[in-house]
């Protein structure tokens, strides 16, 4: 019993570790949520190769997670409109609430109470399903004409090592970032939920100019962004 313990600890240990999402200064997660959306800046005392650490709700990896753009960086090429990334990922919500239930509960209670074929059964089934995902992941991002590699890492890793298939539509989501920045990612937010985001934007945008020198163009450019953010403090709008 003390073994299957372990292995159910260890399945969530991994899963756990892979909610973490490293975020550039000034760059913002959008997480779906049962209302609406929320929207990070990580950690403001973690930070992981100097990027700050965001936790991804462990309990809902069937809503989407995105990245926006890094401050002051144009949407290029392979940027996605959060509207297409929207409808790419919102067919595998299913998917991934039926991959969380095979991982963390059938296939624990059949570790423990039905050892045998019902947990070969679970654990093929939970596999099925991940491979699934991946093909339906690797069709719809085709389809709406968002970058397929990181899905190859990402894949192999989840078929590999399964606990990680579980996190696949936020993993898949964060592979890429929006075509927008954190300023404009804050129109997504009700109003309280804004004027919070506005407060942490505005605070890393000053912690930024305080890494460079006031001559510095970057300074300039960092003072101008968080003098665009006051008025709208005041306002409350965008």
């Amino acid at each position: 019993m003390i073994g299957e313990a372990a292995l159910v600890l260890l399945a969530a240990a991994i899963y756990l570790a892979d909610c973490v999402v490293l975020l550039e200064r000034g760059q913002a997660l959008l997480e779906a949520r049962w209302r609406g959306v929320s929207l990070s800046f990580g950690s403001k005392h973690y930070q992981i190769a100097g990027r700050s650490v965001a936790l991804l709700n462990p309990l809902t990896p069937f809503f989407f997670a995105f990245r926006s753009l890094r401050l002051f960086d144009r949407p290029g090429k392979e940027s996605v409109q959060a509207s297409v990334a929207v409808e790419a990922m919102q067919p595998l919500a299913l998917l991934a609430a039926t991959q969380m239930i095979l991982l963390f509960v059938a296939l624990p209670y059949c570790l423990y109470r039905a050892p045998g074929w019902p947990f070969f059964i679970a654990l093929v089934l939970a596999y099925l399903n991940a491979v699934v995902m991946l093909f339906l992941l690797s069709f719809r991002f085709k389809t709406n004409s968002i970058p397929t590699r990181p899905l190859i890492a990402l894949g192999f890793g989840w078929l590999a090592c399964l606990p990680l298939s579980v996190n696949c539509l936020r993993a898949a989501g964060v592979s890429f970032s929006l075509g927008l920045d954190a300023q404009r990612a804050l129109r997504f937010l009700p109003g309280e939920a804004r004027a919070r985001a506005r407060e942490d934007l505005s605070a890393q945008i000053a912690e930024a100019m305080q890494e460079v020198e006031e001559s510095d163009e970057q300074h300039r450019r960092l003072a101008e962004l968080r003098r665009q953010l006051v008025p709208e403090a005041d306002s409350g709008r965008l």
